[in-house]
């Protein structure tokens, strides 16, 4: 039986939002592996200490971190790339913690966010998440790319 427009609809916000959320865990677990090898952690270890650590707090780590066992350039490379995947931990926060219409106006989602608590509502979300989920991909791989970069310091964190 062919699917109806409404569920054909809701069939790509329901995609995109797996997309989406799946790159975005592979770009958190790039950081907390590459965090995790930098400071030589045992992986005994990895999930009590690493993998506990919420986004915000694994970005700031991770930052402190590099930027005291890299070179000045490659460091700023980090932090400008992990400030790019903390920003859309915004936008994954929206989508995992919003109520979705997935047939409306190409998906549209509610969300009240907790530091200000007013409402909002957007719409066309499946095309966004899609794009998200594009620049996520190419985020991780450039994140991989710096992270293997050039170590020039010889400090053990």
């Amino acid at each position: 039986m062919p699917k109806s427009e409404w569920e054909m609809l809701s069939d790509k916000t329901y995609r995109a939002i797996g997309r989406f959320i799946f790159e975005f865990s592979q770009a958190e677990y790039a950081i907390r592996h590459y965090l995790a090898e930098e400071i030589k952690l045992d992986e005994r270890h990895f999930s009590s200490i690493v993998e506990s650590y919420d986004v915000g707090v694994l970005c700031t780590v991770a930052k402190q971190v590099f930027s005291r066992t890299r070179d000045e350039k490659n460091a700023a490379r980090i932090e400008l790339l992990i400030n790019k995947f903390s920003t859309m931990s915004h936008e994954r926060n929206r989508v995992a913690h919003g109520l979705w219409v997935p047939s409306k106006d190409g998906g549209t989602v509610r969300h009240v966010p907790r530091g200000n608590l007013k409402p909002a509502q957007f719409s066309g979300q499946a095309k966004g998440l899609e794009q998200g989920a594009d620049d996520l991909q190419k985020l991780r791989a450039q994140l991989e790319e710096a992270f293997l970069g050039p170590n020039l310091t010889t400090q053990n964190y």
